[in-house]
């Protein structure tokens, strides 16, 4: 055969019609549960030679069976079967599939590495584009595509992709939870096709896509990659988790992909170049990510600081130092303004703005607030919400029925900043005790919209590499 024209992203992704070849009752129908969880209008169509019914959808015995051409395919068939799928899923018509099953370059044999050279050898011939394999492949919540069940849908501007199909279902589960809506996730696996690098090219010209955040293990072309990364650091926020960066790590890496992790000190090297911002977990690669796509960008590393104790206002106020963020001295104009709102003995107006006892007057702390965001020094706010504090507090005055509304009144007085001042207003809601509380706390947060965090060094140190990112870029712009 000829080898033929391969197919772009763009066109890739223009999907209409989907077979899930392999549906199997192994895995409790997982594939067919994620596909048919939401509403929309793609048309599924669910395949196996065991035939059968799933969700009220007939399972056809062959691909043949297929009424219509298909535009995509996800593959769960033993290894074995592949080749022959996915020639039958040309034949359909598909322009690109999802390769589900493993058995390949991961299990680091050379059957496993020829096994990956004929997938290849067909996908040439055919123009057809593969994610995988040995990965989830393709998850797109504005279509309705998504590669795990019982989740919420949350279409938004963070871009994601991973090497790993359990970091991306986890990246996205986590982000939803925070009010983090993604354009794509794409989980690439043995990467025989689809690349990271372009991925993240095509991440560069989409409108659909503010930020994009990535976790990767190895790669096969280091060089492009790195240049790929360096131009969409210049156009928007990239964030990077790299996996195997100890010796340990890397050979698990290995394993998992097949693929050669390379030396940590290179690799952070080349993304300081890049101006790509770096993480060692996946909740600091998504508070990152969630600051930039819920916030205006911060003008500034001035922090405003509003807090329920004196001690909680002293850990805070070392952490923004330690992680390069200025904490400035409230003005006296703004101070003459809360000092009228502050009763209680021992709070303290300076910066941060530390409530004490008044801070459990709801209408209190959303004038604090609003008058903290209009303060010039402060060019961002970090708000603590002491769940823990306030429900001991409201137990004790049989007032806990009531404690979700008070979440709400702040919630909605942090949001007037955003709107009003165009300034970032961080949430932080201490992992310390009493998880429905919490929970409802959160959401109250989540639902107006604001970026929430689970300790203030993930608030702060989000903020600092935000603002590392955006003073660098413009740091380079005004040097061309």
């Amino acid at each position: 055969m000829t080898p033929s024209k391969r197919h772009t992203m763009s066109e890739l992704l223009d999907i209409k019609s989907l077979a899930i070849v392999g549906v199997s009752q192994s895995m409790g129908y997982y594939w067919a549960h994620s596909m048919l969880q939401w509403e929309h209008n793609l048309r599924i169509w669910l395949v196996s030679r065991r035939g059968g019914e799933v969700l009220g959808h007939k399972i056809l015995t062959s691909v043949d069976d297929i009424p219509e051409e298909i535009d995509y395919a996800i593959i769960r068939v033993p290894y074995r079967a592949v080749p022959e799928t996915l020639l039958e899923c040309h034949k359909k018509g598909a322009r690109g599939v999802t390769i589900f099953t493993s058995g390949f370059s991961e299990l680091g044999t050379e059957e496993g590495k020829q096994r990956e050279v004929e997938i290849r050898h067909i996908l040439d011939e055919t123009g057809m584009r593969a994610f995988g394999p040995n990965c989830m492949g393709l998850m797109y919540p504005k279509l309705g595509i998504a590669f795990m069940p019982t989740i919420k849908r949350l279409s938004g501007d963070v871009g994601f992709l991973s090497q790993s199909g359990g970091v991306a279902i986890t990246a996205y589960t986590a982000g939803v939870e925070s009010g983090v809506g993604f354009s794509k996730v794409f989980s690439f696996g043995n990467q025989v096709d689809i690349t990271p690098q372009e991925l993240l090219d095509y991440f560069l010209d989409d409108d659909e896509t503010k930020a994009v955040g990535a976790y990767i293990e190895g790669v096969k072309n280091g060089k492009d990659i790195l240049n790929s990364m360096r131009r969409l650091a210049t156009k928007k926020p990239l964030v990077i988790l790299k996996g195997g960066r100890s010796g340990e790590g890397a050979r698990a890496a290995s394993s998992h992909t097949g693929a050669l992790a390379g030396s940590g000190e290179i690799w952070n090297a080349a993304f300081l170049q890049a101006n790509v911002l770096t993480v060692a977990t996946l909740e600091d690669m998504l508070a990152t990510l969630g600051l930039v796509s819920l916030s205006p960008q911060p003008k500034s590393r001035n922090v405003g600081l509003i807090a329920i104790s004196g001690g909680t206002s002293v850990i805070h106020t070392d952490i923004c130092i330690e992680k390069g963020l200025k904490v400035p001295k409230t003005s006296e104009e703004t101070i003459r303004k809360l000092d009228p709102l502050i009763l209680d003995v021992g709070t303290g107006l300076s910066n941060p703005i530390d409530l004490a006892a008044d801070y459990y007057q709801d209408q209190t702390t959303s004038e604090v607030i609003r008058i903290a965001g209009e303060e010039p020094k402060f060019d961002s706010l970090i708000i603590g919400a002491d769940v823990h504090n306030m429900f001991q507090a409201a137990s004790i005055m049989g007032a806990g029925d009531v404690l979700v509304e008070f979440w709400k009144v702040m919630a909605e007085a942090g949001k007037k900043v955003v709107e009003k001042e165009n300034k970032p207003v961080l949430v932080t809601i201490p992992d310390v005790a009493y998880p429905v509380q919490r929970t409802e706390a959160w959401r109250a947060f989540v639902d107006q919209g604001l970026p929430v965090f689970r300790n203030i060094n993930e608030t702060v140190s989000a903020l600092s590499r935000v603002c590392d990112y955006y003073e660098t870029k413009e740091k380079r712009a005004s040097k061309r």
